[in-house]
């Protein structure tokens, strides 16, 4: 017809818009326009062919467009019929049709608890809006018959049908467009599968309510389409198409009519409609939007999404929340929505976050009616649909939908917040408000949530740039990072060697004032991230990062949480979104052929975070360092969970790897505060290593302690460097002392893997390339790939050397082990010449480095001097056995070498400069390392130099006179001089050949020094058993060859010194008791008796003193029998020495006489016999009582006397025997044979003749005298002088003997008869005490028995008997005793014999 008709039509249609101004026709005029105008919006084809031929044609009047601009005036009209206000309200209609409507009550609510806040009270006279009950007729007026009055036409009637026609005219437009937009795949697939009533009624309707669906991650598969669903088409594209005009038509017609359509759209989005109006509106609206979005019509599109989005979230009521942070905590916020099923609904990944301390005051706002209800919400889920039906293609509008998502929830969570308070902890609902709708909008909510997460999904089927961007709008949606962006921040490692390919790009949205200052808006931001991440997976694991986002989302995510501004529990979602996603990097279902360059771009991530968040201004607020810790935490924890997966195959990142195990120290500084010594220590400490947190040094020390131990083979040479300084790194942090001890025997394994990868290593040539290489960071080399292994190994151990000096004892000793125990391993794949290398470079630096650091605590004044000294002596003793240990192992090869004295010769003087220390622990670690080095396998001529290095050593420095350093004074020195005496034992061994007799003297002297000055042996005595130091000197005495000449002497000697140490030591001037020496003595004793023996043919022993000083050293315990009261077990000190002097004496008594004849002086061996005579007779008052066993010791003495007699008696009367040795003897007999103590008148002067004393007189004594203790023995000496003077053979000895005993036996029966006379008188008729009278009868019966050496007593005047001139001699006290003894028959006839047989002899 319009083809036809088209003047008529174009006329027609003109009048009728015509009539439609107020000022050309009376109302039911225009309401009969808009009937005509409805009927012809019901028919979109219609539509279509009225525009094609009037509004495309030229001359031709606008039929659509001039309509379109007619119903914006129109809408516009008359506000209060249509109740236009600040938004949509629902129309006053009656209370009975009210109370049907669920959702104008929920609008009427005073207040929704816990939700979206007080509402406006919406039952207003004022505005009666448009409704289906009060704006509508119930016959049309084009439909009525003629009548003579106009019909009733309610005054909203008019406005309905220009929202009627509005709805029609987008609807038409989309039942056309839409189906061209679909692609031919997807249509197929759709006719193969039914679509569900949900899905249609998302996509068409927002009506109905949704329930959120999870989506289910997809397993990695080639097959999975990652670039998305097909690009929806462009119907305008379609060219070919037999409808392509009626397209392009229908494109123009929305091109130049949406201007008027969106103003229209946007009258009544304000005005009063009821629900089913609203809904209609609305579900245009979005159609509109979408059809204008597929022809690419940005303009359009870009604007209804604004209205859309404006009319979602009211700029009234965003402004109203525009406000700086409360003191509202991030936790109430979580726990508000958690219980109201807020908008966003997603709970981080971190689980519970720690409360935020927000610093600003809490401030009140005044909510009046400001607020969001469910038309609001309506309008947020249709602009959630078009981002899911126009993804593909928003581009920058992008930001438009998520601007508005994030201020929707800003807004809700904040009027939540706001609508409760807080009593004791519990939430409590404001008074007077009415739960009763909650479900109602909670419903609408969770629609609205469901809607955004299911556009989150479907970004997943995203193009790649079109998911760009939507993480460009993401990332644009950030909120006061201006502080931030300016700060010098370390840049993106995956976008430094890739070009940025995005801005950030502004909201088209409206932006209101003071908004962006909200910290709060960007929580939204990170979760939108990280549901991103959970829907793209694939995407992310299998583009490159420059097209899947990885750049954007991981700069957005660090850009949060670096920024200082922002709360904890932000920062730290952030921080746990980023982790999720370097987690995912992790899965083994990556393709092997991106799998590495994934890898390497989450450890770069990783890395960038930890970089970001400390900034080189380094002002940091407390509370910021804290969160910042938790974020370095949180990033190295992530690290190690990846590595425990894949650290096995990892191939890239490793150099991130080190970087971020590494971030947990601060820049190294060796500089110490307070230090005079401090530059003289900077060259030989290790690095002072400080780091950033305890807890960041156990996080990091996890993952590096798993590479160091399961992924060595992983790690790429040229991570080697990075390796070690980072495992030296935690050795010489000083926050946990656990690590550093373990951080040191990780280089044995890292150690380990270099010969077991390399098989061998060549040193040669390798001290240049040592000397290049910097202490505290990572290297690389010019050298070749073996000797760069070489110097790897060599600076391993070197970076341990430094760890030596730490200042933690524990630490350095347990570096010391570790090294060692590497050179142990590896020496024996090492050459000898590469050992020598390594003794150079490696052995003689930590001697080095030891000693210049005692000698700089020494000098320093601080007050814990001595323990330092103590702490650096220890740690060289532990390294002296270590070394000794590797230097005994392997001396027989590297001995050959030609290098091996520039290292033994500097290694001798390191000993030396210990030595010097005089510490007794340090002094017993130098001699056992010499014992160790010499003990080795090898031959004399090839270690000389070695041993004589060590026996120079050994003489010079005798540990005895070391003291304790804790006391300066000595101190527990058996283990020092133990070593001492078996290194000497180890010597003596090398170079006996080389040790004359003057160098023995010398180390007997050592010996004996060292026996001497030794401690006494803690738990256990030496007096049953010689301690060990003892043992070692008695078996260095045994070893000591006597071949030398004078050697035996020499020993002879020195061992009698041994034998008297027990007499020698006096306990009064020490503070604890020293050692006894029993044990020693008596084994010397053997010692000694066996060298005697073995050299009794040597002139040498009998010409000079030795052999004398071992009788007297053995004479001295015999003298000294009961006065001193040491002995120990059987036998005593004692017996042992008149065993021992028994059997010297048997084997040199015969040589004696060779010796005589050859005119050699040997004086002095008769005088020692005879003080062992008299020491073994002789028995001195004892120091404390006699022993009970003192019988049996009497019998011992008189079982030796009587041997000892046998012995030297008979050539005691020799020539060469002088008279006063034979006097000498006579006496010590005369002395020891008294059985009771004389009257001290009754003895001899030294100035008179020895009988003179029996001529005075004195008073006598009536008290009894107790015999002596040793009675037997003095009977035995009694009888020894009768037989000495007895006559024998009269030989010229025997006389001579009886010469010398007769004046003291004549002496010794004097004093008994003297007694007698003297003191019985005075007893009266007491008897005699019978000790006495026994005495006296048994010497007066030998009296007579005697008959003597007719020459041992001078001729008397007037005498002719021979052998009985000694009665002649005591005749006159007999006489006189006698007279005492008449009253005793017994001793009247004993006397009365005497005096007969003196008669009878005499001729008397």
């Amino acid at each position: 017809m319009l083809s036809v008709l088209a003047t008529e039509c174009e006329m027609v249609l003109g009048l009728l818009n015509h009539m439609l101004d107020p000022d050309a026709a009376v109302i039911w005029k225009r309401v009969l326009c808009m009937e005509v105008f409805r009927g012809i919006h019901a028919e979109p084809a219609l539509v279509r062919s009225i525009y094609a031929h009037f509004d495309e044609q030229d001359g031709k009047r606008d039929i659509i467009r001039n309509h379109m601009a007619i119903m914006v005036r129109l809408a516009a009209e008359k506000p209060s019929i249509i109740g236009l206000g600040q938004q949509s309200t629902i129309p006053a209609i009656s209370s009975q049709v009210e109370d049907e409507s669920d959702e104008q009550a929920a609008l009427q609510a005073e207040g929704v608890a816990g939700t979206i806040g007080a509402a406006m009270t919406l039952r207003s006279s004022a505005a009666p809006g448009i409704s289906t009950y009060g704006s509508n007729m119930r016959i049309p007026c084009i439909e009525q018959l003629d009548k003579l009055e106009p019909p009733s036409v309610p005054p909203a009637y008019l406005y309905s049908l220009v929202l009627t026609c509005v709805t029609s005219f987008s609807e038409g437009l989309a039942r056309f467009l839409l189906p061209f937009s679909i692609p031919v795949e997807v249509r197929s697939k759709k006719k193969q599968r039914p679509i569900k009533d949900d899905e249609q009624q998302e996509t068409e309707t927002p009506e109905k309510d949704e329930r959120p669906v999870m989506a289910r991650k997809p397993r990695l598969t080639r097959s999975q389409s990652i670039s998305g669903s097909k690009l929806p088409i462009n119907p305008l594209s379609l060219e070919s198409h037999v409808l392509y005009s009626q397209i392009r038509g229908s494109a123009s017609m929305v091109d130049t009519c949406w201007p008027a359509l969106l103003a229209t759209y946007s009258t009544f989005f304000h005005a009063a409609l009821d629900s089913e109006y609203y809904h209609s509106l609305v579900r245009s609206f979005q159609k509109f939007s979408q059809v204008a979005g597929l022809l690419g019509l940005s303009t359009p599109r870009d604007a209804f999404l604004t209205t859309l989005g404006k009319n979602a979230v009211p700029p009234s009521v965003v402004s109203a929340f525009a406000i700086p942070s409360s003191a509202l905590h991030m936790a109430e916020r979580r726990d508000a929505r958690r219980r109201e099923n807020g908008f966003q609904g997603s709970e981080s990944k971190l689980g519970p976050l720690p409360n935020t301390t927000v610093d600003k005051p809490r401030q009140s706002v005044d909510l009046g009616g400001v607020t969001l209800n469910t038309r609001n919400l309506l309008c947020l889920r249709a602009l959630v649909n078009l981002g899911i039906a126009l993804g593909p293609i928003l581009q920058s509008a992008w930001s438009i939908i998520l601007e508005t998502l994030q201020q929707a929830d800003l807004v809700i969570t904040h009027i939540s917040l706001q609508r409760r308070g807080t009593h004791n902890g519990q939430t409590t609902p404001i008074a007077g408000t009415d739960n009763a709708f909650v479900g109602d909008i909670g419903n609408e909510i969770a629609a609205v949530n469901t809607a955004a997460t299911r556009m989150f999904e479907s970004c997943r089927d995203l193009p790649d740039e079109a998911f760009l961007d939507v993480v460009r709008s993401l990332k644009g949606l950030l909120r006061d990072l201006h502080s931030y962006e300016d700060r010098d921040v370390v840049r993106n490692p995956v976008s430094a060697q890739r070009p940025s390919t995005h801005r950030r790009t502004t909201s088209t949205a409206g932006t209101i004032p003071g908004l962006d200052q909200d910290v709060r808006l960007n929580e939204f931001v990170v979760e939108s991230m990280s549901k991103l991440i959970d829907y793209n997976t694939p995407r992310l694991l299998e583009k490159p990062p420059e097209e899947n986002g990885w750049e954007i989302i991981v700069g957005t995510l660090i850009n949060v949480l670096s920024a200082q501004q922002f709360d904890t529990d932000l920062r730290l979602r952030a921080a746990s979104t980023l982790s999720t996603l370097v987690n995912l990097t992790a899965n083994p279902d990556i393709f092997e052929d991106v799998r590495d360059q994934v890898r390497w771009q989450g450890l770069a991530a990783l890395n960038w975070q930890i970089n970001s968040l400390y900034p080189s201004d380094g002002n940091d607020s407390k509370a910021s360092k804290a969160c910042e810790q938790d974020l370095h935490n949180l990033a190295l924890e992530t690290m190690h969970g990846v590595l425990e997966q894949y650290g096995d195959v990892l191939n890239l990142g490793w150099d991130y790897v080190f970087s971020i195990v590494s971030s947990v120290f601060e820049e190294p500084s060796k500089l110490r505060e307070g230090s005079k010594t401090q530059g003289q220590m900077d060259s030989i400490l290790p690095e002072v290593v400080l780091t950033k947190s305890p807890k960041l040094v156990r996080s990091a020390f996890g993952s590096l302690q798993l590479i160091g131990s399961e992924f060595l083979s992983s790690v790429p040479k040229e991570c080697l460097s990075n390796l070690l300084l980072t495992m030296y790194y935690f050795c010489c942090q000083q926050d946990d002392f656990n690590i550093s001890l373990t951080s040191t025997t990780l280089f044995l394994n890292v150690s380990d893997h270099f010969w077991n990868d390399k098989g061998t290593l060549d040193l040669q040539d390798c001290k240049d390339a040592i000397d290049a290489i910097p202490r505290n960071g990572p290297w690389t080399t010019d050298e070749d790939n073996a000797t760069e292994y070489a110097v790897i190994w060599l600076q391993l151990l070197l970076l341990l050397v430094d760890s030596t000096t730490d200042p933690r004892l524990e630490v350095r000793h347990s570096a010391l082990h570790t090294i060692f125990r590497i050179l142990d391993t590896s020496a024996e794949k090492l050459r000898p010449e590469d050992l020598i290398v390594c003794q150079q470079l490696v052995v003689l630096r930590i001697l080095s480095r030891n000693e210049t650091a005692y000698q700089i605590g020494k000098a320093s004044n601080v007050s814990d001097q001595l323990k330092e000294v103590l702490n650096w002596n220890e740690t060289a003793g532990i390294m002296l056995n270590d070394i000794s240990g590797l230097f005994g192992q392997y001396l027989q090869a590297m001995v050959k070498q030609i290098r091996f004295q520039d290292v033994w010769e500097p290694f001798g003087q390191y000993l030396q400069s210990f030595l010097q220390r005089r510490s007794l622990t340090l002094s017993a670690a130098v001699y056992t390392s010499i014992g160790r080095i010499l003990s080795a396998e090898s031959e004399k001529a090839d270690i000389f130099p070695c041993t004589i290095l060590a026996w120079n050593l050994w003489r010079k420095e005798n540990p005895a006179h070391h003291t304790d350093l804790l006391t300066s004074k000595p101190g527990e020195n058996q283990v020092a001089l133990l070593a001492y005496v078996r290194c000497f034992a180890q010597i003596y061994v090398l170079m006996d050949d080389a040790i004359d007799a003057k160098q023995v003297s010398s180390v007997l002297e050592q010996l004996l020094i060292c026996a001497t000055l030794s401690s006494p042996t803690p738990y256990s005595g030496d007096i049953d058993n010689m301690s060990p130091l003892q043992h070692e000197i008695v078996s260095s005495l045994r070893m000591i060859r006597t071949g030398i000449v004078g050697t035996a002497a020499t020993l002879i000697s020195s061992m009698a010194s041994f034998i008297t140490l027990p007499y020698k030591r006096d306990d009064t001037l020490s503070e604890q008791r020293g050692p006894t020496f029993v044990a020693l003595s008596k084994a010397v004793m053997d010692l000694i008796r066996e060298c005697i023996t073995n050299h009794l043919d040597e002139k040498s022993l009998y010409s000079g003193s030795s052999l004398s000083e071992a009788l007297n050293s053995l004479i001295m315990p015999i003298r000294l029998k009961y006065r001193w009261h040491i002995d120990g077990k059987d036998p005593s000190l004692w017996k042992k020495a008149t065993t021992t002097i028994l059997n010297i004496l048997k084997g040199i008594i015969p040589k004696l006489n060779e010796l005589q004849s050859q005119d050699s002086d040997i004086s002095p061996i008769w005088r020692n016999m005879i003080d062992s005579c008299d020491a073994i007779i002789s028995a001195s008052q004892p120091a404390f009582a006699f022993p009970t066993d003192i019988n049996i010791d009497e019998d011992f003495d008189i079982a030796a006397f009587h041997q000892l007699n046998s012995m030297f008696v008979p050539v005691l009367g020799s020539n060469f025997v002088t008279d006063k040795l034979r006097r000498t003897f006579s006496e010590s007999l005369f002395k020891n044979s008294i059985i009771h103590e004389p009257h001290p008148d009754d003895l001899p002067h030294p100035d008179q003749e020895l009988l003179d004393c029996l001529r005075s007189t004195h008073i006598g004594r009536t008290q009894d005298l107790p015999p002596s203790s040793r009675s037997k023995m003095a009977y035995v000496l009694v009888d020894k002088l009768f037989h000495l003077v007895a006559e024998h053979d009269g030989s010229k000895e025997r006389v001579k003997l009886a010469q010398a005993a007769a004046p003291y036996l004549i002496l010794r029966v004097g004093l008994v008869l003297k007694a007698y006379l003297l003191d019985q008188p005075l007893r009266g008729r007491m008897p005699q005490p019978t000790s006495q009278k026994v005495e006296m009868l048994y010497i007066l019966r030998r009296l007579v028995e005697l008959d003597c050496e007719p020459r041992a007593i001078p001729d008397a005047p007037g005498v002719v008997s021979e052998h009985k001139k000694h009665l002649y001699r005591i005749y006159g006290l007999a006489t006189k005793a006698l007279r005492v003894a008449r009253r005793n028959e017994e001793m009247q006839k004993a006397l009365t014999q005497i005096i007969e047989t003196v008669s009878l002899d005499f001729g008397v």
